[in-house]
């Protein structure tokens, strides 16, 4: 192996001496390398007989709380993983105050040193990171990000397959005390990181676009560059654009939809020549992936994982940047070009004196050609269709240019859209354009507003009570001042709110308060200084802070409520894994339908609202021991849902997710669908509700009417006992009297045991009476007791286990049907309308499924009671 120099460091790395004792389950072979974060190590598991690469990190990581239980959690959710570009986790753990992970050893070498200073064909760099960006979508659907994707954290393996390496376990860059650690490396880390604003997924989105663009020019990212472009294909730097986005919430939202795009790209690419335009300087030429490597390396490619802190990221800055080569022009080009500078070579020989000029009249004038007819001009652009060309820029927050019709004022700028169309709308379609309803904190404002749009008779604009009558905030989450209502404005009145007035318009009055149906047209504002606290994210943020804090709930603008309940569809292409989670980080749920009443309410809204083809995310998903049973976010009993045709079909395994469909075009239905959790839909419906609200039956409910519902459990018992009755007696017979026989014999056998005293034998005889009670064999007999009884124990034992091992199977076959009949039958008593009879139906079959003795005491016909509440619901339905 080659001699490596480390990195310089304070770490040092401990020996493989020092490091043997401590892994008795491996045999260490050799160092691989080290840098200031940590050591790297080849081993051989000897259990598995396996290669393994075992990480040690310093003591001063072992020793900090917080890194260590991040370390943890991380390194259990890696492990949990299982995708061929993804490197396996093994184990992990600490020795000596050092933490450790073991890891799967790859034998190949790091993307790095296949790609440094190297431009890359597009047909190979495209699938390849179309590749990684699949490895990288389940590490996030399993919770995990990297912090910092590139090259020299994307292993080859020998057939060239990339591997995602070094999970950000212990990568930072600096270390700041009054700060904490921050993770990446300059050029492929994305803003947000450095700023220490919130990150997530899209964080490694943008790493990912600044690796493609290193892959395809031949450099890697400048630090603080964004938006990355390569001058090679304008479909391609497109994909670039939206990956790295300086702002998040334009980033593709996950690595598979970025995926999605490479692959699609990937095949409308006809030809091999990319060529650049000609004002800007031209990529290197490109070069197949593979094709100048050498012979791989026998240096494992666990060095990417050694070469840590920011040692990597200064080496990667200070290399020089490959030469651009000489833009190849067209053919015709260089032709004309020819033509202009170089004339056909003459015959100097033989050359003969020039003729004096002859003496001309002079030449009339040419007669003035006729005048050129004038073109007419172009159609003027329309506000709308200047809006509908500049969606992408403003949606990448570019406001250089701006609609026709836009007024700016200070840092603002307003546009006013001419359909009008219901609050929800509105808010909805500012959010397409990266906009808000406009906002007026101050009487300066408002006039302002007033006076630019002088003849609107009504307008909405950016604020709402919140579903709190009297409390009535902007969409940035400031409060709107009394003095900017008109007279007698807002009614806040609860009588009103309960029919949706929940929403603002601008007036040459003042603002007044309207309806949620009501039409008005919008007034779209865009904040020019690039930070918006309107936008949809800030406001959930702030509805979860305030639930949190148990004060006064600050709801999104275009929430509404009914009946108690609160409610946002959020318009966002999303799966619904994150669906829910969005929900739950909002402090509340993806709706949940809790009566008849609020199941036509809703799916009128949506249908009114959403388009054919589209669809909404629901709360709810099947249970995942028994499909058959759907369950609900809150614990809610799964009804009231209008399914579509054929649905739910319980033969689609994948299809465990709640939606709301329109499938209205060409005499389609509207109604429930269950579908794959990895589909995406274009809408999420986040409810707010409290537990009083929610469709739980109470305690009292239950026991209003229990004879009735003990009646209805025994039919479906008794039926499971005429079916399976006559092999569980038979079994039960010959069980119970190998465990009675043996506990007769030896109670008759310690009575008459002479070498015992009449005390002993009476505790003796009393321990194994309280076993014949419980028709139990004990585990031992007492130290005093013969040594013949407990041999006949053992046998005994083996007895008993071998009567039950024998019925095993057909135990659990009746039990299994036992709990279908449950929810059959609760299925049928929901859609007959016995909502609580079916309810009690899915109790028995969790505490069933909970108490493992529950069905034997129903097949021994044992006076068994109604199912129990958990707990934990009964706490949640008190408000607790």
């Amino acid at each position: 192996m080659d001699e490596v120099t480390p990195a310089p460091t304070s770490f040092v790395a401990p020996t493989l001496e020092d490091l043997s004792p401590l892994f008795p389950a491996y045999e260490l072979e050799s160092f691989i390398a080290q840098g200031g974060m940590g050591a790297v190590y080849k081993a051989r598991q000897k259990s598995l007989d396996r290669d393994v690469a075992i990480k040690i990190l310093p003591r001063e990581f072992g020793a900090d709380p917080q890194f260590r239980a991040s370390f943890e959690a991380e390194a259990k959710a890696m492990a949990r993983l299982n995708h061929p570009n993804l490197i396996s986790v093994y184990d992990f753990g600490d020795i000596e105050g050092m933490l450790f992970i073991v890891m799967e050893f790859v034998k190949g070498k790091a993307l790095f040193y296949s790609v440094h200073k190297k431009a890359i064909d597009p047909k190979v760099a495209l699938p390849l990171v179309s590749t990684i960006s699949r490895g990288l979508a389940h590490a996030h659907k399993g919770g995990i990000i990297h912090r910092d994707i590139k090259p020299a954290n994307i292993l080859l393996d020998t057939d060239a397959t990339p591997k995602i390496g070094d999970f950000g376990l212990a990568r930072p860059i600096e270390l700041d005390d009054s700060e904490g650690i921050v993770f990446g490396t300059p050029g492929y880390t994305a803003p947000e990181v450095f700023h220490r604003q919130p990150v997530d997924q899209r964080s490694d989105i943008f790493s990912i676009g600044a690796l493609l663009y290193e892959l395809l020019v031949g450099r890697h990212p400048a630090p603080d560059t964004n938006s990355m472009a390569s001058g090679i294909d304008p479909r391609i730097d497109a994909i670039l654009a939206k990956a790295t986005h300086v702002s998040p919430g334009q980033r593709y939202a996950s690595a598979d939809q970025l995926a999605d795009d490479l692959d699609a790209l990937l095949i409308k690419l006809s030809g091999p020549q990319f060529s650049a335009p000609l004002n800007q300087t031209a990529p290197p030429k490109h070069q197949p992936l593979l094709a100048s490597q050498k012979k791989p390396s026998a240096f494992p490619v666990f060095i990417a994982l050694a070469l840590l802190g920011a040692a990597t990221a200064f080496f990667l800055l200070n290399k020089e940047e490959p030469t651009p080569p000489v833009i190849e022009q067209p053919a015709e080009k260089k032709e004309a070009q020819t033509k202009k500078t170089k004339s056909p070579k003459k015959d100097r020989r033989n050359r003969k004196p020039r003729p004096e000029p002859e003496k001309t009249e002079p030449k009339p004038a040419p007669t003035p050609a006729p005048e050129k007819k004038s073109t007419p001009p172009k159609p003027t652009e329309t506000p709308l269709e200047s809006l509908a060309r500049l969606e992408k820029s403003l949606k990448r927050g570019e406001f250089k240019r701006l609609p026709i019709g836009t007024i700016k004022r200070e840092n603002s700028a307003y546009f006013l859209h001419p359909t009008p169309m219901t609050a929800a709308q509105a808010h909805a379609l500012a959010g397409t354009y990266n906009a808000t309803l406009a906002t007026a904190p101050t009487t300066a404002d408002l006039d302002f507003l007033r006076s630019s749009f002088p003849d609107t008779k009504s307008l909405w604009i950016g604020a709402s009570d919140t579903g709190l009558e009297g409390k009535w905030y902007w969409v940035d989450g400031t409060s709107v001042a009394p003095s900017l209502w008109a007279p007698g404005a807002p009614d806040n009145k609860v009588s009103s709110a309960q029919e949706g007035q929940d929403f603002a318009i601008l007036t040459q009055e003042g603002l007044q308060d309207a309806t949620r149906t009501d039409l008005e047209r919008p007034l779209l504002e865009w904040k020019l200084t690039g930070t918006n606290p309107g936008t949809i994210s800030a406001q959930l943020g702030r509805t979860a802070a305030s639930l949190a804090a148990k004060s006064s709930p600050i709801f999104p603008a275009a929430s509404f409520e009914y009946k108690g309940s609160r409610y946002l569809l959020h318009k966002k292409w999303t799966d619904h894994q994150e669906a829910s989670a969005i929900a739950e980080q909002s402090g509340g749920h993806l709706a949940v339908l809790s009566s008849q009443e609020e199941a036509s309410f809703l799916t009128a809204y949506l249908s009114t609202t959403l388009t054919s083809g589209e669809g909404s995310w629901f709360g709810g998903a099947r249970n995942e021991s028994n499909r058959q049973i759907w369950e609900t976010p809150t614990g809610e009993i799964f009804t009231f849902h209008p399914w579509l045709p054929d649905q739910p079909n319980d033969l689609e395994e994948n299809e465990n997710s709640l939606e709301y469909r329109d499938n209205s075009e060409g005499g389609g239905a509207r109604g429930f669908n269950d579908a794959s959790p990895h589909n995406n839909n274009l809408f999420l419906l986040i409810e707010w509700s409290h537990p009083t609200l929610r469709n739980m039956p109470k305690a009292s409910d239950l026991q209003a009417d229990d004879e009735k519902l003990l009646s209805a459990l025994e039919e479906v018992r008794q039926k499971t006992r005429d079916k399976h009755g006559r092999k569980y007696r038979k079994f039960r017979r010959s069980y119970d009297e190998t465990i009675q026989d043996f506990l007769d014999n030896t109670i008759s056998d310690i009575n008459n045991e002479e070498r015992l005293s009449g005390p002993v034998r009476a505790v003796i005889v009393e321990g194994i009476k309280e076993y014949k009670d419980k028709n139990e064999l004990p585990d031992s007999l007492p130290k005093a007791a013969p040594n013949a009884l407990k041999r006949r124990l053992d046998v005994a034992k083996e007895e008993s286990k071998s009567i039950k091992e024998q019925y095993d199977e057909d135990y659990k076959k009746a039990k299994e049907e036992h709990l279908e009949a449950l929810i059959d039958a609760a299925d049928d008593a929901i859609k007959t309308g016995a909502v609580l009879q079916g309810e009690i139906f899915i109790l028995e079959h969790k505490a069933i499924e909970k108490d493992g003795n529950r069905f034997q005491k129903i097949m021994d016909r044992e006076k068994v009671p109604l199912p129990e509440k958990p707990e934990e619901e009964e706490k949640e339905e008190n408000g607790e």
